[in-house]
């Protein structure tokens, strides 16, 4: 019985532990880059993410399919953290107002969190821990970093850290900083902004004016709406001596970017007729923020992913677009998480095995001792079939006490280290801290049950050992 005890409790402790190791990493590697991401289907390298229109038919209503809980914009490019000791490649990612940063806030260690589009705190930077140590940075620290445009294209940024997180996954801690994706909106010049310079002096040809423009593909076409003005200019333009002069311009370019839009109000100087005045300016402010390097989404459950990517990507992206799953992203993680599955079932064919072991030897030996019993059973008419059965109940419950116990016993020794985390990890290694505990109704049922099934039948054979006792002799037994 102790040794069926000791086996039942170790089931329940390996069935838990590996279901909330399993549990554990995944709700951080989907923590910090959801279940889904959809991004450019041109996109070449993990590290930075080609522009995207964020326009799209399932932003922001896809959170209210059945199964999605968030859907986020997101971005990231290459870049270099530069201090006065060392220097190291990060991937910086710029996120928007609509994150959720309930994981990172849960893996907060140090300060506190950037907060996105307020002026106050505009160049706020979330960074791991690891880095922190590796580079000597602090909290409120002010940093360089290089982001990284082209080969030949890199500049700097400053931010100051405005907190440290630590996940415990290398893939992450080593590499991830976390921005406000304005930031790299801007950088990247994925819209267009539309300038009009205006010279101060009017000549007896006018003012003159001139369209400008940045981002793009730097191929523009240049429309002064309601004016015979064509191109970039510069243009002469009357300024009337009473009442102002509005001019308006829209920029595009040959590649399809959401086109930007800038005005300019114009009138002559009343105290010098041969100046002109801008007395307003404005513009849509330029289309970069417009555009972001991709969309991810959290879904309600973590079994739905197969399910949800598949028809996600058929009912919901147009053609340039792809859905990458979290498996996808991070396969060798998976792939060893998927081995635990098999190191449990080795672990619990084993502790049967045993547990069949030891009450097979237990039904011999209660047979051997009630050798005479079975004879008086013979002589007073009782079949084979009907003395086995007494004692495979009679095993089944032995089985049953030895079950309880082992539940009582596994079960307690998960919830303290549930509770308390005795037993610790170097999150290093294993990516958790402590060892992570799960437990779930239905497979500590289904453990109880099928080790009691499997059992008993097991002891059927050894049971048979009761039709080759002949009565007479075993009357005479003792």
């Amino acid at each position: 019985m102790v040794g069926i005890v000791l086996g039942m409790a170790v089931m329940i402790i390996t069935v838990g532990v590996t279901t909330g190791f399993q549990r554990e990493v995944r709700a951080k590697v989907t923590g910090a880059g959801s279940h889904l991401q959809i991004n450019a289907i041109r996109q070449n390298d993990p590290k930075e993410t080609p522009r995207i229109a964020i326009a799209q038919n399932f932003y922001p209503s896809l959170d209210t399919l059945p199964g999605v809980k968030h859907i986020q914009i997101y971005a990231t490019k290459p870049g270099i953290i530069e201090t006065e000791q060392d220097i190291q490649g990060v991937v910086v990612k710029g996120v928007g107002a609509d994150h959720d940063w309930t994981f990172l806030g849960k893996h907060l260690v140090d300060g506190q969190l950037p907060t996105i589009g307020d002026t106050s705190r505009p160049i706020d930077l979330l960074l791991s821990r690891y880095l922190s140590n590796r580079l000597q940075i602090g909290t409120n620290d002010t940093i360089t970093v290089y982001l990284v445009k082209a080969i030949d294209d890199i500049r700097p940024r400053k931010f100051r850290v405005s907190g440290l997180y630590e996940t415990g996954l290398e893939q992450l801690d080593h590499q991830l900083v976390y921005v406000d994706i304005d930031h790299l909106q801007r950088f990247s010049q994925w819209g267009l902004q539309a300038e009009i310079r205006v010279d101060d002096e009017l000549t007896e040809h006018g003012i003159s004016v001139e369209g400008l423009a940045f981002g793009g593909d730097r191929n523009y076409t240049y429309d002064w709406l309601g004016t015979t003005l064509r191109g970039r200019g510069p243009h002469w333009v009357e300024i009337p001596l009473a009442g102002d002069t509005t001019l308006t311009l829209v920029v595009r370019d040959a590649d399809g970017t959401i086109p930007d839009t800038a005005w300019v109000r114009i009138l002559r100087s009343i105290d010098t007729p041969t100046k002109a005045l801008v007395t307003e300016r404005g513009g849509s402010g330029g289309s970069n923020n417009k555009y972001a390097g991709g969309f991810e989404i959290e879904l309600e459950e973590f079994s739905d992913l197969e399910e949800m990517d598949a028809k996600i990507y058929r009912d919901h992206l147009e053609l340039g677009l792809r859905s990458l799953s979290v498996r996808d992203r991070f396969p060798e993680i998976f792939a060893w998480l998927e081995l635990l599955d098999t190191n449990v079932l080795v672990v619990i064919v084993l502790m049967i095995i045993v547990a069949i072991i030891n009450m097979t030897s237990s039904l011999l030996i209660i047979i051997l001792e009630r050798t005479t019993m079975i004879g008086v059973l013979k002589a007073l008419g009782s079949s084979n079939d009907t003395i086995r059965s007494i004692f495979l109940i009679d095993a089944a419950y032995i089985l049953g006490i030895g079950i309880i116990l082992g539940d009582i016993l596994g079960i307690t020794a998960c919830l303290i280290q549930q509770k308390f985390g005795v037993i610790t990890l170097p999150v290093e290694s294993y990516y958790v801290d402590a060892v992570p505990v799960t437990l779930h109704f239905w497979p500590i049922v289904l453990l109880n049950f099928g080790t009691l099934a499997v059992c008993v039948l097991a002891l059927i054979l050894p049971s048979m050992l009761v039709s080759r006792i002949a009565p007479a002799k075993a009357i005479r037994f003792d």
